[in-house]
C-alpha cells in the first residue's frame, strides 16, 4: 500500500488547491530483495541469488559504460548530453559539458503500478517541501555544480542556520553533507551553495528544519523534507 499525504499546491493561485505527497514509501536494497526472493521459496541458494543478480548489476553497468541503453523488464535507458557547443567543430568536454542517464519504467514496473493501491493518511504534512531546484549559475535544473549558488524553491524551507542539525542537506548513501553557505533563507526560498566536500555523482537534496509553518518559532521536532528527484553533482 502506497501511502499520501495532501500539503498546499504552490503551483497554482486558489489558496484551497492541494497536492498529494507520497510518505513513508519503504526503500529496498539489493541484500533485502535477495532476502525476499528467498523467503518467496526457491532451489536456488541465498548465495548464488546474490552472486547472480551482483552479476547481472555489473553487466548493466559495464553495458553503460560502453555508451549502450538498457531495454528491460524493470528500466529503459537512453543518454543526453548538457551543456553548449561552440560550433560545429566543437568536442564534448567534460568541463563544459555533462553525460546524463535518462531511466523509464520498463513493461513489467508499468504493469506493477497498474496494481498498485494508494492510501491516504489523516493529515496534511507540515514538512518542508521542495518544488523545484536551479542551478543559478549555469541554469540547470537536473545537475549542480560543485560550489556554485542553488536556489530552493518550496514552503516551509526555512531553518535555523545555527543549529547544525537545520539546514540543506547534500544526501548521498549514508552520508549527509551540510550546505554551510547560506545567501538567502525564507520560508518559500533557500540559496545556498553546494558544498564543495560533496563528491561528484547523484544526491538526493534534503532540507531540515525545527522552525513552524511559519518560520518564526522553534520547536523540539525536527522535520525533513526532499526533492522529489535525484540531482547530480558536477565538478
Amino acid at each position: 500500500m502506497l501511502k499520501y499525504c495532501l500539503r498546499e499546491n504552490l503551483l497554482t493561485a486558489k489558496p484551497d488547491d492541494y497536492m498529494a505527497q507520497v510518505t513513508d514509501s519503504r526503500v529496498f536494497t539489493l541484500e533485502d530483495i535477495v532476502d525476499r526472493m528467498v523467503k518467496r521459496g526457491t532451489t536456488v541458494t541465498r548465495t548464488d541469488l546474490a552472486a547472480i543478480m551482483q552479476l547481472y548489476t555489473q553487466e548493466c553497468t559495464y553495458i553503460v559504460e560502453e555508451g549502450g541503453s538498457l531495454n528491460t523488464p524493470l528500466i529503459n535507458t537512453s543518454f543526453s548530453i548538457s551543456g553548449v557547443f561552440d560550433g560545429a567543430d566543437d568536442s564534448f568536454d567534460a568541463k563544459r559539458h555533462s553525460l546524463n542517464l535518462n531511466i523509464s519504467s520498463g513493461l513489467a514496473l508499468k504493469e506493477a503500478l497498474t496494481k498498485t493501491k494508494a492510501e491516504k493518511t489523516e493529515t496534511a504534512s507540515t514538512d518542508p517541501y521542495i518544488t523545484a531546484v536551479c542551478d543559478k549559475l549555469n541554469g540547470t535544473t537536473d545537475t549542480v555544480k560543485i560550489g556554485s549558488v542553488m536556489e530552493i524553491i518550496g514552503s516551509r524551507l526555512k531553518f535555523d542556520p545555527k543549529d547544525e542539525e537545520q539546514g540543506v542537506f547534500a544526501v548521498t548513501g549514508t552520508n549527509a553533507i551540510r550546505c554551510a553557505a547560506v545567501v538567502e533563507n525564507k520560508p518559500a526560498r533557500l540559496i545556498v551553495i553546494l558544498d564543495p566536500a560533496v563528491p561528484p555523482g547523484d544526491f538526493t537534496l534534503e532540507v531540515r528544519t525545527k522552525l513552524d509553518s511559519n518560520g518564526k518559532t522553534t520547536t523540539k521536532t525536527l522535520r525533513k523534507g526532499y526533492y522529489h528527484k535525484t540531482l547530480k553533482a558536477i565538478i
